[in-house]
């Protein structure tokens, strides 16, 4: 009796369990086993966006600047239109160091969040875990990172990345959005959250 209890249990759990965002797609062998995003990946290139973030509340607009400086190396400062620092960030191999934040920004549940929005947005060499295909012209493709996953929807036909999905094993928790690719460059950013009060979004600034 206890045994088709568990079992019965184990029946009822797994259905309700997954990701919602590779329910129902069908999967494949990938002849790819890493897969690079190329949009902050220029060590000479100084990323440079229009933003706005609103944040719990509060509505931020300034310019967005994201330099890599060496191989899971960047540094990510946001500044004012007048050249006033918001925060200034470094992510190294994960880890995230805290330059500045303004007060109003400097709570460990906002610094956490943006942490986990530059590190997928940056991170860029992924070992492939799974492939699917979705609809007729996109592939996706899944890497585990930590214990989470990145799930990179790519447009068959240019093999552009067209938008990441950052999830725990059963939820949706960042959607990047990437438009407007121009010499492997988004110019167009969004980037919202499933249940944080958290949205940014960046337009490129062309220095030419």
């Amino acid at each position: 009796m206890r045994f088709l209890i568990i079992s019965v249990f184990f029946i009822l759990l797994f259905p309700s369990c997954g990701i919602p965002t590779i329910k129902g797609l069908p999967e494949y062998n990938s002849t790819l086993t890493e897969f690079s995003n190329p949009y902050f990946s220029d060590i000479n290139i100084d990323y440079v966006y229009k933003a706005k973030i609103n944040a719990y509340d509060h509505v931020f607009g300034g310019m967005l600047i994201i330099k890599k400086i060496k191989n899971d190396n960047h540094r990510i400062v946001f500044t004012t239109n007048f050249g006033n620092k918001i925060f200034d960030f470094e992510l190294l191999n994960g880890d995230l160091k805290t330059h500045y934040i303004m007060e109003k920004l400097n709570r460990n549940i906002i610094i956490n969040t943006l942490k986990h929005d530059f590190e997928t947005l940056t991170q860029e060499h992924n070992k492939i875990h799974r492939a699917f295909k979705k609809e007729q012209q996109y592939l996706m493709y899944q890497s585990k990172t930590k214990n989470r996953y990145n799930h990179y929807i790519i447009l068959d036909a240019t093999r552009e990345l067209a938008e990441i999905i950052h999830t725990s094993k059963t939820k949706e928790k960042i959607i990047i959005k990437f438009d407007d690719i121009q010499d492997s460059i988004a110019t167009s950013i969004s980037i919202q959250h499933k249940k944080s009060p958290i949205k940014i979004e960046l337009d490129f600034l062309n220095n030419n």
